[in-house]
């Protein structure tokens, strides 16, 4: 057996613990009393030092707002992103889901049911592809609904229903399947072979990693193309932090383009992706290439680069990765969350948690969301909430 096929297995193998987490029912908070998610008794040791009643009343609050802006059609865009329906209805599926509640339990079921039902109607009985009319977000859009929609999979009580979410989500995996590029990447539509970039690879990665974990076949192929993908993109960094010489990693935007940006948001997403395909460790190697040592370097430049991404963005500094800086942190989150060493996410969430609380207080609407950034009120306010509720390991995706 060879060293990819053992890491695929063991991808596989992890899939039957993250299974279990899908047919355990979430503790679901109710509004004006019930149980707190963040009190399940196997939380409770890895909460005490993150989840703080502060954090606590921001989710209550951000949740709630959250629920304000789904529209009748059950897509998020009642405040905004109308042209990206698509991925801000699969981001605020997540944040719910996140938050405690299912498509059958919880204070928000109806909204996370209206959301699921919305993005199956988007999705093209032939090509699996889920998209909507002149829906702005593609290949992203898709990648973010088939996730969502994973992570609902074994909650449902509905046989019928259960049995028609699974035959959705196969056919969103054969989707991503089809539109890898001879790369290794993905590029924004399916059906466009020809380009690839970080971005959208990260969103078909982690959709298909669900899908492995909900029981869904991926092919292998995919995965030993993705993991040639990366290694390829990856590129060596040298940097001084408090006067100390280092050498990481970063991500190449593209290999279609070859053009590198240097961008702490698309080396968090190249971390999320090899986490996605199963690379947790320095150790962890693919035929002769040492990838776990990519995977290190890359933790570590995003570790010494947090403070300086936080910076440029508030000097107001216009670069391509500051202006992205909830996508950013949505996966550096991940990345410091799933990182060996405790020490990545107790130096990280603080700051990140302080800030985001601190973001949705100064909130001109004081409406307990986050204020629009470019895509609308639900796109900022869902990725802050999936940032926040990292620790509460509830949603699947967040399992450790």
């Amino acid at each position: 057996m060879t060293a990819l096929a053992r890491l695929f297995c063991a991808l596989l193998a992890l899939g039957s613990v993250f299974s279990l987490a899908y047919a355990q029912e979430s503790p679901a908070p109710a509004e004006g009393g019930g149980a707190d998610p963040s009190e399940a008794p196997a939380l409770r040791v890895l909460n005490k030092k993150h989840v703080t009643e502060e954090l606590k009343s921001a989710v209550k609050k951000g949740v709630k707002r959250l629920a304000e802006l789904q529209d009748t059609n059950g897509a998020f865009t009642r405040a905004g992103g109308q042209n990206i329906a698509i991925a801000i209805t699969g981001l605020a599926g997540l944040a719910l889901v996140a938050s405690g509640s299912t498509a059958d339990k919880g204070p928000y079921a109806t909204n996370v049911r209206k959301a699921m039902e919305y993005l199956l109607s988007c999705q093209d009985r032939n090509t699996g592809y889920i998209t909507g009319t002149n829906d702005g977000s593609r290949i992203h859009g898709h990648g973010y609904a088939t996730l969502f929609l994973t992570q609902i999979l074994g909650t449902l009580q509905n046989p019928a229903e259960k049995a028609k979410l699974e035959k959705a989500i196969q056919d969103a995996v054969r989707c991503i399947e089809n539109g890898q590029t001879k790369f290794g990447g993905w590029g924004y539509v399916p059906d466009d072979l020809t380009w690839d970039e970080g971005s959208t690879t990260v969103c078909c990665i982690q959709a298909l990693r669900a899908a492995s974990d909900a029981g869904i076949n991926v092919k292998k192929k995919t995965i030993q193309m993705a993991i040639k993908y990366m290694y390829d993109t990856a590129e060596q960094a040298r940097f001084t932090h408090e006067g100390n010489d280092y050498t990481g990693y970063t991500f190449r935007y593209s290999l279609s383009s070859g053009w590198n940006s240097n961008s702490y948001a698309l080396c968090a997403a190249g971390i999320a992706t090899l986490n996605g395909i199963g690379i947790y460790s320095e150790g962890a190697t693919w035929k002769e290439h040492e990838i776990g040592k990519v995977y290190k370097g890359g933790l570590l430049w995003l570790r010494y680069k947090l403070d300086d991404f936080n910076g440029r963005r508030k000097a107001g500094q216009g670069a391509l990765d500051v202006s992205h800086f909830y996508y950013a942190h949505f996966y550096a989150c991940q990345a410091m969350w799933n990182a060996p060493d405790e020490v990545y996410f107790d130096e990280y969430f603080p700051k990140m948690r302080d800030m985001l609380i601190e973001e949705q207080k100064r909130n001109p609407a004081n409406n307990g969301g986050w204020a629009s950034q470019s895509y609308g009120e639900a796109y900022t306010s869902a990725y802050a909430l999936l940032i926040l509720l990292v620790p509460y390991q509830i949603l699947p995706l967040y399992a450790r």
